[in-house]
């Protein structure tokens, strides 16, 4: 396991290896994972919070969105795939298997969790839903689910989609761990970390479970527990479980 070194911006631009930008504001599964990835893969990392509307980060990363990865010289990357492929680079064999067909269908349970319309695009909408019709007391504040229904294509007519879809994934994770400890065969792997952080968000998180949280977005982050949480199979709950040691608790933001 390698130790994750959090690090002010220029520290950052300054050094080489693999360079982290993350969420410092929730536990984004996205930033989580991508955390979890070079952890497990025993590669050193520097990680710096992503400050909103900072001109000089985004000259750095090129992106709006947070995870970015750096590594040397190459240029940034920013979806889960590209992030995954650098990691499983660095430590070959380590997050994916080697034989084909094992790896493919690794990555497509993997684009299941993170990618559009997966486990986390769903558990969000269902946020920005409730942030939209409550009254401030479920989902993100009215500001926040406004842009974010912007950003993420949120309509009405996709909420009841999105719900089913994500009971779906979930159902079908836990038909693939059946009876193992970890996806992984010598121990986790990729799936078995994205796995882990995307269930995080459909537990409540309290503040020993995750400090540095605003209240505001911990009450927001409940409705993907209140969606989903009971679609959690026990053999999924155990593998959550099992892998907190191996991600590190309490999170880190």
């Amino acid at each position: 396991m390698s130790t994750l070194e959090y690090v002010e911006l220029a520290a950052a631009r300054a050094a080489r290896g693999v360079r982290l930008v993350v969420s410092g504001l929730v536990p984004s599964p996205w930033s989580q994972a991508a955390k979890g990835l070079f952890r497990v893969a025993g590669v050193p990392t520097l990680a710096v919070r992503a400050a909103r509307e900072d001109p000089e980060l985004r000259a750095w990363t090129s992106s709006h969105n947070v995870p970015v990865v750096l590594h040397d010289d190459e240029p940034p990357r920013t979806s889960w795939s590209d992030i995954v492929m650098l990691a499983d680079g660095l430590a070959p064999g380590v997050l994916l298997a080697p034989e084909i067909d094992r790896r493919m269908r690794t990555i497509a349970l993997l684009h299941e969790l993170a990618g559009e319309r997966g486990l986390g695009w769903n558990a969000r909408l269902l946020m920005i839903e409730a942030g939209l019709q409550g009254d401030g007391q479920r989902g993100f504040p009215r500001p926040v689910a406004q842009y974010l229904a912007g950003k993420y294509g949120h309509a009405a007519e996709r909420v009841a989609v999105a719900r089913a879809r994500g009971r779906a994934q979930l159902a079908a994770l836990e038909r693939e761990l059946g009876a193992r400890e970890f996806f992984g065969d010598a121990g986790p792997d990729a799936l078995d970390v994205y796995t882990a952080c995307f269930l995080t968000i459909l537990e409540p998180l309290t503040e020993a479970d995750c400090p540095r949280m605003a209240p505001a977005l911990r009450r927001a982050f409940l409705v993907a527990h209140e969606e989903f949480g009971e679609a959690v199979g026990p053999s999924l709950a155990a593998h959550r479980r099992r892998m907190l040691p191996v991600l590190g608790w309490p999170i880190a933001l």
